[in-house]
């Protein structure tokens, strides 16, 4: 298992924590992070109400599918958010799983299939979203 810290991803991402990737073949690809309470996310998003942005989820399923690329030595770049389905909201203190799929697409692009899931203080765990991202291939 690998573990990455905020300080290796995008610097533009606002998904900050360290995340532990864990990849079994060159398709698949799994990864966990606690959300933290004091991510400066939530001073916004909503006072009073604070809920883990659906953009974060989407963004953590993209930094899971490009840890993961790098880790198997794929080069990608995405293209396109084909769909996002949000089924749960995520709360500040909630542990989240990205699980996904890299496939071949039909145009020669390859398309991830992730599903977030988080499990609550409580331990009760459920599906946060569902999403599929499109990648080009990059040249080295």
């Amino acid at each position: 298992m690998r573990v990455l810290d905020g300080a290796e991803l995008i610097t533009a991402s606002p998904v900050r924590a360290s995340i532990e990737l864990e990849y079994a073949d060159p398709q698949e690809f799994s990864a966990s992070w606690m959300i933290d309470p004091d991510d400066p996310i939530f001073r916004g998003h909503y006072p009073g109400f604070l809920i883990y942005p659906g953009v974060c989820l989407i963004e953590s399923a993209h930094q899971v599918a490009m840890a993961h690329a790098s880790a198997v030595g794929r080069s990608m770049a995405l293209v396109q958010i084909e769909s996002a389905r949000f089924r749960r909201p995520v709360f500040p203190g909630h542990r989240i799983t990205v699980t996904g799929k890299t496939t071949d697409a039909e145009d020669g692009d390859l398309r991830c299939t992730a599903t977030v899931r988080s499990i609550r203080e409580d331990g009760i765990p459920g599906e946060a979203a569902r999403i599929r991202l499109r990648y080009t291939r990059r040249i080295r």
